[in-house]
């Protein structure tokens, strides 16, 4: 009896399976034949394929159209409102809190949705038009929300920033910049945004140079500036710039300011790296000369003196010597000052191998004295340090090199040691001397 009803059941699965109604017996998905396409659609994808933009999981959208399409130029369509099928995610993806609130906001009618979202650009770009900006940023939001890793989100983005630098509202407008540049790089509004930003900065510079206040002083009512740290956010704002622009027209500008805005407080080490960096990375600005001429400041204003470190000195002399041969019709009356400058630092260089060369004689190294006052006179011949560097060598011609042994004639008086260190074996002696082929083992 059991073997009878076994049999039924295998029988009526094989003709299931035969009938495709079950899944299980199909190695691979079915596929859909794909229609061919007109000589008019041929015709219009081969002219505007150069022009499509391929959206990760959607597939390429040419400007002026709506969906998407594939390779081939046919519509892609699905049940789901015209976006492709995605790949079913792993068990830990599946619950990754961004995947379950994309989820949560699909189950209650919030998911993704060209339509709406394209209702939205245009509720927002009426209110744009009549200066309802605050209105307008809400609605771009909602647009580029509802139809997201799309070029309308890249517009909605760009278009929520703008209305929010029309409406004052600096912060959330250089937010929503940053939002753009994160999702598309190579955004075509980069150089646009890109102004805005400069012009952001600036402002908030501006104002924190006017108004100094501490970083963690709240701004409670203020919309055009951040709630805390106006000055560091401009400073932020403007290596943004830099990085996400760096061949941009305002990547310079951005470096100056930054390196200004240092100057004027004081802050040398970081004014000298941002000047440098100008120099290096920028040298076709038009900054130049102010970048060497401030740069030789900070470096000057960085030494500390011949005791320490005399990097800066070595940088500060080429600086100048930079600025004397690249610079010498930008400079005019500062010529002057630069060749005075750069003679005063080379008295200081010569003062540093003085003071080395001063210490050794003082405790009888007078070989390491004449090395010094020696480098003192061959590098610095023109420095009033170099005749007196001649005279303290004729000083000491006579004197040894090393002073002697401070307990010298206590050492005479011990007896002579007659521990013997190790020998060499006679035959090993003129081992390196020897003419012949041999090869120690």
């Amino acid at each position: 009896m059991m073997m009878a009803i076994a049999r039924c059941i295998t029988i009526l699965a094989v003709c299931l399976a035969t009938a495709g109604g079950c899944a299980l017996w199909s190695s691979s998905p079915p596929t859909l034949d794909k229609p061919p396409l007109s000589p008019e659609q041929a015709q219009w994808w081969r002219d505007n394929r150069q022009h499509a933009r391929y959206v990760k999981g959607k597939g390429y959208y040419v400007e002026g159209t709506s969906g998407f399409f594939d390779h081939e130029g046919r519509k892609v369509a699905s049940e789901m409102g015209g976006v492709l099928a995605e790949e079913k995610p792993g068990p830990l993806e599946a619950l990754a809190p961004k995947r379950l609130w994309k989820n949560a906001k699909k189950a209650v009618g919030q998911g993704p949705n060209e339509q709406i979202a394209r209702a939205a650009l245009a509720e927002g770009d009426d209110l744009f038009r009549q200066k309802q900006f605050v209105d307008a940023a809400k609605a771009y939001r909602k647009a580029y929300k509802r139809w997201p890793d799309s070029p309308l989100e890249e517009e909605a983005i760009f278009k929520a920033g703008e209305s929010e630098f029309f409406a004052d509202r600096y912060s959330q407008a250089e937010d929503e910049y940053g939002l753009l540049v994160k999702k598309f790089s190579s955004t075509q509004y980069l150089s646009q945004l890109t102004e805005r930003r400069f012009a952001i900065a600036r402002y908030w510079e501006e104002f924190n140079r006017a108004h100094p206040t501490f970083v963690l002083t709240p701004n409670l009512f203020d919309k055009t500036r951040p709630r805390f740290d106006t000055g560091g956010h401009a400073i932020k704002t403007y290596e943004r710039i830099r990085l996400d622009d760096p061949i941009g027209p305002r990547a310079d500008d951005a470096v100056m300011a930054t390196a200004n805005y240092y100057f004027l407080k004081g802050r040398w080490d970081d004014a000298d790296y941002h000047y440098g960096l100008l120099r290096s990375e920028f040298p076709k600005s038009e900054h130049q000369y102010q970048a060497h001429l401030l740069g030789l400041r900070c470096k000057l204003l960085r030494y500390q003196g011949p005791g320490y470190d005399g990097t800066q000195l070595e940088e500060a002399e080429e600086l100048a010597t930079q600025l004397l041969t690249q610079f010498s019709h930008e400079m005019g009356e500062e010529r002057e000052r630069v060749v005075q400058v750069r003679a005063e630092i080379r008295s200081q260089g010569a003062l540093r191998e003085w003071e080395m060369a001063e210490f050794y004689a003082k405790n009888d190294y007078y070989g390491a004295a004449r090395h010094y006052f020696t480098k003192v006179v061959e590098n610095y011949p023109e420095t009033k340090l170099a005749s007196e560097s001649r005279n303290r060598l004729d000083s000491f011609k006579d004197m040894p090199d090393n002073p002697d042994p401070p307990f010298e004639w206590l050492v005479k008086l011990l007896p002579a040691s007659k521990k013997e260190g190790p020998t060499i074996p006679e035959e090993l002696q003129n081992v390196a001397e020897r003419t012949d082929d041999t090869t120690l083992r």
